[in-house]
């Protein structure tokens, strides 16, 4: 939204945190009997340094409590194995022969996993001080929690749209994608389903949706749950919370625990053909979504209707992107031109 606010922390202080040297003090690996309290789980593919600066944030502002990072290298071939092996050498690295992407990744961390709270971030990530040990604090004193996720912040400290309302017909409208609110960003429905007031007023609240960019729950509701649904990668997040509160449980936003969430700088959106197939993998699991938990009966004519609606959906979104991908472009040419002469 145009009206984001910024934190209390300065954006220079910010980027300083993503920018400071990657020379951190590990220490002593945990033995395999050692109890474990936090797993840290992280799924990269192709972004070797964006990870490296995500793991050495962690070692900057570990928990105070007995954990383990384990990381899924998605079969890279970028050097990141090389690299955590170097430089990471207490990390758990699983290695993946081929891609099996997100979801399946993070759930092969999870039969990995020991801790008694599991935490899922993203590599293009950055863990600033108490935020770990903020949310397993959170857990404990509310039983009835299933997941917490932490205030996202962009890069130059503004707050990231990580929390909302769980997908509904509205969201076609109001949701992030939605018409409406690439037109009028700031209407108040969508602020709404944003929790925009909530966001800002600084106080825990329950929410429907948490992304999954840094998500923490216990053991013990993964284990009731099961795993990430292997079929999704956008609403994979919605999913399993959706999933949580079927299970009676609740997932909670907590702004006091921050993470800098550099968007998109994790190996997934780095070209036009990454871009395009990531739009129709949104729509794709639309459909999974809308069919999962908001139309089980598969001879509904409104399956129909929505396929038909998140196709032409698609197609529009598309012309617009490599409309502004070609504009972009050619801007681009312009400016070497002006500058070779």
């Amino acid at each position: 939204m145009a009206d984001e606010t910024n934190t209390n922390a300065p954006a220079a202080a910010l980027s300083s945190e993503v920018c400071r040297d990657k020379q951190v003090t590990l220490r002593k690996p945990l033995s395999a009997t050692e109890p474990v309290v936090i797993s840290v789980i992280i799924s990269t593919y192709n972004a070797r340094d964006v990870v490296a600066d995500c793991l050495a944030s962690i070692y900057r502002n570990p928990p105070s409590e007995p954990y383990e990072i384990i990381v899924v290298d998605d079969a890279s071939s970028d050097g990141t194995s090389e690299l955590l092996r170097a430089q990471f050498a207490e990390v758990r690295l699983l290695i993946n022969e081929v891609n099996l992407h997100y979801t399946r990744s993070n759930n092969r961390a999870l039969d990995h996993a020991r801790g008694e709270y599991i935490y899922l971030l993203n590599n293009d990530t950055i863990v600033l001080p108490q935020a770990i040990d903020a949310m397993v604090a959170f857990l404990r004193n509310h039983p009835e929690a299933g997941a917490v996720g932490s205030k996202l912040l962009n890069e130059d400290g503004t707050i990231q749209w990580s929390v909302k309302s769980l997908p509904d017909l509205g969201s076609a409208l109001f949701g992030g994608r939605g018409v409406i609110t690439r037109l009028f960003p700031n209407n108040s429905y969508t602020r709404r389903r944003f929790h925009y007031r909530e966001r800002n007023a600084g106080e825990p609240f329950v929410a429907g949706y948490l992304s999954g960019a840094s998500k923490m729950m216990p053991r013990k509701v993964i284990d009731e749950v099961g795993y990430l649904d292997s079929r999704m990668f956008y609403h994979v997040d919605a999913d399993y919370c959706k999933r949580i509160a079927e299970a009676g449980y609740q997932c909670y936003y907590l702004p006091n625990a921050t993470v800098i969430h550099l968007n998109h700088k994790g190996g997934t959106m780095v070209s036009l053909r990454l871009r395009a197939l990531s739009l129709l993998s949104f729509h794709v699991d639309c459909y999974v979504y809308y069919c999962k938990h908001m139309q089980r009966w598969a001879w509904s004519p409104m399956r129909l209707i929505i396929l038909a609606a998140l196709g032409a959906n698609f197609l529009a979104l598309l012309t617009v992107q490599l409309a502004a991908e070609l504009v972009g472009a050619a801007r681009a040419v312009s400016r070497q031109k002006r500058a070779a002469n």
